[in-house]
């Protein structure tokens, strides 16, 4: 550990004449600037304190010898050359400090920056910096990542930041995980003990990332079971079991992803952009803050899309903002082409996600428990199924196709469609385009020249295909009960397998 006599021996030292008191009383730990005479008070034990000239101007030397010798400093510099008395003199040796006088020709950054590397540089100080602080990050163990960087930059005495990149020739250390690089450590200056805790805090750091990413998939792993699961209960003690708070109020917000899953190992856009705008969800959305959730937004792929879940501890209500509500209350059918395009979803994502660009969001209605979970997120799915690009749809705003939306969620209603509509599948080449004939010709009030329309074929064509589908099914297509029922469960079962707008099957998640 270096003394003052030593520091005397470095270049910067050598600026520095010894006043009065001893030279060798205390060990140098820290080198610090003063400018007010209160930051005396606050220096560490052990302390180097070079006073500023507006410093001096508010206290005299023999003030200043008093707070060094209370504090314990090592020795204060004064500002330029300076005489003696016998009473400082008495004084510095009294309170074992150190008193110094600085070269006028020489900054005072200079100074401290030659002493400070300095004392840096000293192996013993090095060595026992280093300990301590590795030593107090290995002892927060569970601690989180603003945890762990504020003590790991009061201990060295930096400021150790979080970056995605690392500028070109900064001070960085990679923070891997899973053997990946995941961001970097930084700081600022050329403190050796700085460099060495950098790589324990890059270490610690990556594995408290890779442990809560796998927290956050086991939870998303529940939560999926949860939403597929016949039984609910089963199901919601599991997701109990790894931290899924289904026992709250939730409101689910869908995003409807146009390209579909991303590819193993590829980048999901999509999915990122979600968990990117997922703390901004309640403010957004007239909930309150992150704060006043019971737990995170959970961010996970289901379907045809992201579910983003929100849940509150007490039952909320959705309130847009009114420019905000207006738009989205008025149905898509009634919205020119204009008005679509100036709709709410890049308020919520802001204006720059290439992802959000074509992507249609729903808006789910506030629910409690995990059968309120799974209702929640059906009607959410069900609304972004009417979304047009960039736009959020509410579940309650559906009106009449809440019905629909409604029974596309639940479970009897779809076994029930899907048995109603299972002998189509025994028309071999036609089975395929069964069902898509079949809805539009329902939906076409049986006429075979608007289904034809809809269906790029000819009049003909779709009276064949027609003809085929009412024999598999042994349906009476001019009963209205039965054409009620049929047209009914092609739109339960389209919603829930098909992509929205189109016939192709997805699988689920």
């Amino acid at each position: 550990m270096r003394r003052v006599s030593d520091l005397l021996r470095t270049p910067a030292g050598r600026r520095l004449t010894l006043v009065a008191g001893p030279w060798d009383a205390r060990e140098v730990g820290s080198v610090v600037l003063v400018d007010e005479m209160r930051e005396l008070t606050t220096a560490a034990p052990g302390a180097l304190a070079i006073l500023s000239r507006h410093a001096m101007r508010s206290c005299d030397v023999l003030d200043a010898l008093r707070l060094a010798g209370r504090g314990g400093l090592a020795g204060i510099v004064l500002p330029g050359p300076s005489g003696t008395t016998p009473e400082m003199v008495e004084l510095a040796r009294r309170e074992r400090v150190a008193l110094l006088a600085g070269a006028s020709d020489h900054s005072l950054s200079d100074t401290v920056l030659g002493l400070s590397a300095a004392v840096r540089a000293d192996p013993g100080l090095l060595l026992r910096r280093t300990r301590e602080a590795i030593d107090g990050i290995g002892a927060m163990e569970g601690a989180g990542e603003e945890d762990i960087l504020r003590a790991a930059s009061a201990s060295v005495g930096v400021a150790y930041v979080v970056a995605g990149l690392a500028g070109p020739g900064a001070n960085a250390t990679v923070i891997r995980v899973g053997g990946r690089p995941d961001g970097y450590v930084c700081w600022e200056g050329e403190d050796p003990a700085a460099a060495i805790v950098a790589q324990v805090v890059a270490t610690t750091l990556g594995r408290v990332r890779a442990a809560a990413r796998e927290a956050e998939a086991a939870r998303e792993r529940a939560l999926l079971a949860l939403l597929g699961a016949k039984d609910t209960r089963i199901a919601a003690r599991r997701a109990r079991h790894e931290g899924v708070p289904v026992d709250g109020w939730h409101v689910a917000v869908f995003l409807r992803d146009p390209g579909g899953d991303a590819p193993p190992g590829a980048a999901d856009p999509v999915l990122r952009e979600a968990r990117g705008i997922a703390a901004a969800l309640p403010g957004v959305l007239g909930l309150g803050g992150t704060a006043e959730l019971s737990a995170p937004p959970l961010v996970t792929r289901w379907q045809d899309g992201v579910l983003v879940l929100l849940t509150a501890d007490e039952r909320t209500t959705i309130d847009l903002p009114p420019a905000q509500r207006s738009s989205a209350q008025r149905s898509s059918a009634q919205r020119s082409p204009a008005q679509r395009s100036s709709a709410l979803w890049p308020s919520v994502v802001g204006t720059g996600g290439s992802a959000a660009g074509g992507t249609g969001a729903g808006l789910g209605t506030c629910q409690a428990g995990p059968d309120g979970l799974r209702r929640t997120a059906a009607q959410a799915r069900a609304a972004a199924a009417r979304a047009a690009a960039g736009e959020v749809v509410r579940f309650d705003r559906l009106g009449v196709h809440a019905l629909l939306a409604e029974l596309s969620g639940s479970e009897s209603a779809l076994v029930a469609a899907r048995d109603m509509l299972a002998p189509l599948e025994r028309l071999g080449a036609l089975s395929a385009h069964a069902l898509p004939t079949l809805k539009a010709y329902l939906d076409s009030w049986g006429s075979r020249t608007r289904a034809a329309e809809l269906l790029s074929l000819h009049p003909n064509a779709v009276a064949h295909r027609i003809r085929r589908i009412a024999e598999a099914l042994d349906a009476d297509l001019s009963d209205p009960q039965t054409r009620f029922a049929l047209q009914l469960a092609c739109h339960v079962v389209l919603d829930y397998d098909c992509l929205p707008g189109t016939t192709t099957t997805i699988s689920s998640s």
